[in-house]
Order: structure tokens, then C-alpha cells, then sequence
């Protein structure tokens, strides 16, 4: 106890010293929470796009080279009994709905423009569930499910250079290996926010899909959770309890797994954070070392009187660590209140308008939030970085002899 006085009236005898240390862990314990904070927001955004712009929590097929050949050859994975399975998913609670779907490759042309697309059909009165992310920017949504009728996603129709109102032909093979064409109407045009998904594709309603390709069946169920999180919880019910049991031959593959946008832009940022955290180490430890050996340089003659009344080199060594925790502990608080603080400001003001990022086509505004561990990580990160940058000073405080500290000038 006496040594902790010791060791907390030091602090505060060079007041100048320890504010200068102290401003700069605190600057960096509030630049890696509000970062953080702005990570954790954008991967949530783009998660949740993601898996609501046609993605799904889950997707369940009959094989899993569905998920690499599937959108060229749907029909050697058709699902022959998928109203059945439909309604076994639908009876686990933490499902919210499950969405028949059709996706092929099809040429669409007007006029003398022509265009390659993968068509997505859903039934029509379920497909804003699945595509809550996509915004019909012009026209309206597919309404009547048996309807000649097309929704283009905004990158397509430019391609096409047409308008709401146009006539298309689609052209696509169909079950059996044939061609067959068909004319539908433009009702819509859609934009998701992600320039791959509106350079790509464009949606039908499911019967008018199944009849253009002479199919009763579908090749895959999307599944739509209540929330994202439970996504493992079902996920290891359907593979361990209901698939092994059912009829139907069914592969599952999480959102996670297909999102390959979404697991590039999250280790990007996941290692820019890092790099961040290794600079604010850096920092931390070169201003603790720094306040630290001039502290000891100060104090020789104190050392040694301490040491010729008995003290013992350990305590020395105890008092020196102790003043560096202390800075570091006291730094780290008060950073991470500052830094939830200033994201809670940024937020109440409307958050931050970041411009359109690789890959899409809008911009959003960011609001900033922390997770709740990142109170504890940071506050530990800088008691341990303080204690890593004691060591030497403190070690050094040992060295002297009490000769020696007592002649020091």
C-alpha cells in the first residue's frame, strides 16, 4: 500500500510530463474505439445489404456444386418436393420466411441492343422480404406472379438503353436443352447500392419463370431469419436434425460462406484496424518509456536513499511498474469515455457522409458504434502497453548501487 502512494504521488510531482503521456494514449485509445465503432457500423450495413439483397441467412439446395454451377444449369438440382421442405423450415421460430427461387442465364435484347443477365424469380408477393435492400428507383414491382413482366437492375438497363414501359425479349435455354424467347414487359428498374448486383441481374415472378422454362420445380430455398445472429443456431438444427431425416437429398450454405465481397471488405478492414492498434502500441509504449527514464534519472538520489533504509530492489522495481500502469490505466478510461462520447456526438448529429466505396454505387451516411467489449479490450490494451513500456525503466532503476545513487548529482 505504501509503495502504490509512492508510486501515485510520483505521478503527479512532474504534472507537465505525465499530461503530455497521458494526452497521447488517450488520443490513441479514442482513435481506435471510433474507429472501431465506424468498422462495426459499415460490416453491419453491408452484411445486412448483403444478405437482403437476395443473399438469405441460409440457402439450401440439393447438392453443393449447386452454388458454383447452379445459375448455368438449375435444372440438375431441382428440389422435386420443395413446398414440403418449405414448411418444415417455416416451423422452426427463429425462421422469418423461406423463398422459393429461380435464378438463370438469359439474353436480354431491344431494339438493336442486347445484354447477358442472370434472372433472379421469386414469387412476387414475397420477393420484397428477400430484397428489402433494393430500391425501385423508377416503375413499380412485379405484382401478379403469372405477369410477362421484368424488373432491370439499374446497370442493365442502361446497357440496354431502355425505359420503363419497353418491350423486351428474353431468351434462355430451358429444361430439355431447348431455346425458348419470350417478350415482357419493363415495369420497373431497381437499384441494390452494390455495382455487381445492378450490372447484373434483373427479376421475374416465379410462375411466369417456370413456364418460360417448363419447370415445376426450383433448385433452391432462400431462408430469411428474424435476425442474423440466429444464423449458426439454424443452421446446425437443419444439418444435424432435419436434414439427416428428410426425404429430399439438401445441402446447406450459410451467408457467410457466399458473400465474397462482404469476407474481402471485412479482412481489409479487420487488418487496417490492426494496423492502426500496432501504431497506437507503438506510441503508448514510446511515450511510457519515454516519461518513465527520465522519471528515473530524476530520482537516482532518491533511490538510493530508499535503498540504504532497507528498501528492497523488487519494491524499487514494483513502484517504478506501478507508476506506468497507473498513467496507462488512467489514460486508458478516460479515452475510452471520450471515444463513446464522441461517437455518441457524431451520431446525434447525423453521422458522417462517406462517398460511394469500391464496388458501389452510393454513398451512405456512417454513424459510429463501438462494440461494448471494445470498452474492456481497450482500457486491458492500455494497461498492458503501459506495463510493457515500465519494464525497462524500471529495471533500470535497479541497476544503480547505493554508493553510487547516492552520489549522483
Amino acid at each position: 500500500m505504501i509503495i502504490f502512494k509512492i508510486s501515485l504521488r510520483s505521478v503527479l510531482r512532474n504534472k507537465r510530463r505525465t499530461l503530455i503521456t497521458l494526452l497521447s494514449i488517450i488520443i490513441g485509445i479514442v482513435s481506435i474505439t471510433v474507429y472501431s465503432g465506424f468498422i462495426t457500423y459499415s460490416m453491419w450495413g453491408l452484411r445486412e445489404s448483403t444478405i437482403r439483397n437476395g443473399l438469405g441467412h441460409l440457402q439450401i439446395s440439393t447438392d453443393e456444386k449447386f452454388f458454383l454451377l447452379g445459375s448455368f444449369d438449375p435444372y440438375s438440382f431441382l428440389i422435386k418436393d420443395y413446398k414440403s421442405v418449405m414448411r418444415k423450415i417455416m416451423s422452426i421460430p427463429e425462421v422469418k420466411t423461406v423463398v422459393p427461387e429461380i435464378t438463370f442465364s438469359a439474353t436480354l435484347a431491344c431494339r438493336e441492343r442486347s445484354a447477358i443477365a442472370m434472372v433472379k424469380a421469386f414469387p412476387s408477393n414475397i420477393s420484397s422480404d428477400v430484397l428489402s435492400f433494393r430500391n425501385i428507383i423508377e416503375g413499380r414491382d412485379i405484382i401478379e406472379d403469372t405477369a410477362r413482366e421484368i424488373v432491370l437492375s439499374r446497370g442493365v438497363a442502361e446497357k440496354l438503353g431502355v425505359k420503363v414501359g419497353d418491350i423486351l425479349t428474353i431468351m434462355g435455354v430451358t429444361k430439355g436443352g431447348g431455346l425458348n424467347a419470350m417478350d415482357v414487359e419493363v415495369v420497373g428498374i431497381s437499384s441494390s447500392g452494390l455495382r455487381e448486383i445492378d450490372n447484373m441481374y434483373a427479376y421475374m415472378g416465379l410462375k411466369a419463370a417456370k413456364d418460360f422454362l417448363f419447370v415445376q420445380d426450383v433448385p433452391l430455398l432462400v431462408v430469411l431469419l428474424e435476425k442474423t445472429e440466429y444464423t449458426d443456431k439454424v443452421y446446425n438444427y437443419l444439418v444435424n436434425e432435419m436434414i439427416p431425416v428428410s426425404k429430399e437429398k439438401l445441402f446447406v450454405k450459410k451467408w457467410n460462406e457466399l458473400a465474397d465481397y462482404y469476407n474481402q471488405a471485412k479482412g481489409f478492414y479487420d487488418t487496417l484496424l490492426s494496423v492502426i492498434r500496432l501504431i497506437v502500441i507503438l506510441i503508448v509504449i514510446f511515450a511510457i518509456l519515454n516519461t518513465m527514464v527520465m522519471s528515473v534519472f530524476e530520482r537516482v538520489r532518491e533511490i538510493g536513499t530508499m535503498r540504504a533504509m532497507g528498501t528492497k530492489k523488487s519494491k524499487i522495481l514494483l513502484m517504478f511498474m506501478l507508476e506506468g500502469t497507473i498513467i496507462g490505466l488512467i489514460g486508458g478510461v478516460i479515452g475510452v469515455l471520450i471515444g463513446f462520447g464522441l461517437c455518441y456526438v457524431i451520431n446525434m448529429s447525423g453521422g458522417i457522409y462517406i462517398p460511394p466505396p469500391p464496388g458501389m454505387n452510393e454513398g451512405y451516411r456512417a454513424l459510429f458504434s463501438p462494440p461494448l467489449r471494445s470498452i474492456w479490450e481497450n482500457i486491458i490494451l492500455a494497461f498492458v502497453v503501459s506495463i510493457i513500456g515500465s519494464i525497462y525503466p524500471a529495471l533500470r532503476s535497479t541497476k544503480f548501487s547505493i554508493a553510487e545513487a547516492l552520489r549522483y548529482i
